[in-house]
């Protein structure tokens, strides 16, 4: 069954129930409560702790609401949406959202068979604000068919005092991330092997799940911060001088952001923001979707040398500067 006749079938007669649900309802006369909408077990992890900090500083009546099956918002003007497939799934549950002002974050292409390209395309198409992480995002949105008066390109923040700058010299290097493909575990695996006089940080959850983990976790060289709290993070980036990027695919990555705000040295594959972020060796370092461990261990060593303070870099890039920006989304 093909893509499009899969969706009509299956999901778009639920999204024409919503519709038609909607006309019940009224907008609002002015954008004054807005509710950031997250799952319950996204709370301590990265989405969580961005809807918390975005909704803390806005200027208007910014409340977060957390729910796993994103069922039973609060009534409001406005809903922000960390991720595509909430809002598409918001939509269904509470159709009444459809009258109000709906700002959409989409972090990366991650289609599924039940959330597809033509599912999400035309949801976000609902929308009356898509947030891109970067311009090649916008790009491919409007190639998709998503209406680029919608899109916007932010760069989505960090903390400017939750991570602080810290001293590099403790030669370390570190990772950020959940495990997945696109998160390029084999490259990740084959600098840690190649590298034996560094120690190695991974931060993140699921890396169990992958096939090489058990001859990941002998290198002595390697230590785990496995499904550790956000609050935490500072502590663990003051530990690095050099932070590794190495995904295939990505929005962000916001580790980067908070990584360089820490003022450890970025080294990153060319995907997402970190091209707009990264001045090649000035800054960080950059390499391509396909290199393997022999290109990236000798930037890494380079990246040792690099007396920069990447904090100066990402200071525009704070949850209060992109709070007033998605403030002024909800408003215009």
């Amino acid at each position: 069954m093909g893509e499009q006749l899969y969706f009509a079938l299956m999901h778009k007669w639920k999204y024409v129930i919503a519709i038609f649900k909607s006309k019940f309802h009224k907008s609002p006369e002015s954008i004054q409560k807005l509710v950031y909408v997250a799952r319950e077990k996204d709370k301590d992890w990265i989405f969580g702790a961005k809807v918390r900090r975005l909704s803390r500083y806005s200027s208007l009546d910014a409340t977060t609401h957390y729910h796993d099956k994103l069922r039973d918002l609060p009534k409001a003007d406005g809903y922000f949406f960390i991720y595509q497939n909430y809002f598409c799934r918001c939509i269904r549950s509470t159709p009444s959202i459809l009258k109000k002002k709906n700002v959409v974050m989409f972090t990366h292409p991650n289609w599924s068979k039940k959330y597809s390209k033509t599912h999400v395309v035309w949801c976000l198409n609902k929308a009356d604000t898509i947030i891109c992480l970067n311009s090649d995002i916008k790009q491919y949105l409007i190639e998709c068919g998503v209406n680029s008066e919608l899109l916007k390109v932010l760069h989505i923040g960090t903390s400017s005092t939750t991570f602080y700058a810290h001293e590099r010299g403790s030669g370390d290097v570190g990772f950020c991330s959940n495990f997945g493909i696109r998160k390029n575990p084999d490259l990740i695996f084959d600098i840690i092997k190649n590298m034996p006089n560094k120690t190695f940080h991974i931060i993140g959850r699921h890396w169990e799940d992958y096939e090489r983990f058990d001859e990941l976790k002998s290198l002595p060289n390697f230590i785990y911060h496995n499904n550790v709290p956000y609050e935490l993070y500072p502590e663990l980036y003051n530990k690095l001088d050099v932070f590794v990027s190495p995904s295939l695919l990505e929005g962000g990555p916001v580790p980067i952001l908070e990584a360089m705000m820490s003022n450890c040295v970025p080294v990153a594959s060319k995907t997402g923001f970190a091209p707009d972020l990264i001045q090649h060796g000035k800054n960080g370092y950059l390499f391509d979707l396909d290199a393997t461990y022999k290109d990236v261990i000798p930037l890494i060593e380079k990246a040792f040398k690099i007396k920069e303070n990447t904090r100066q870099y990402v200071m525009p890039y704070t949850w209060e500067n992109c709070s007033k920006t998605i403030d002024g989304y909800f408003l215009s």
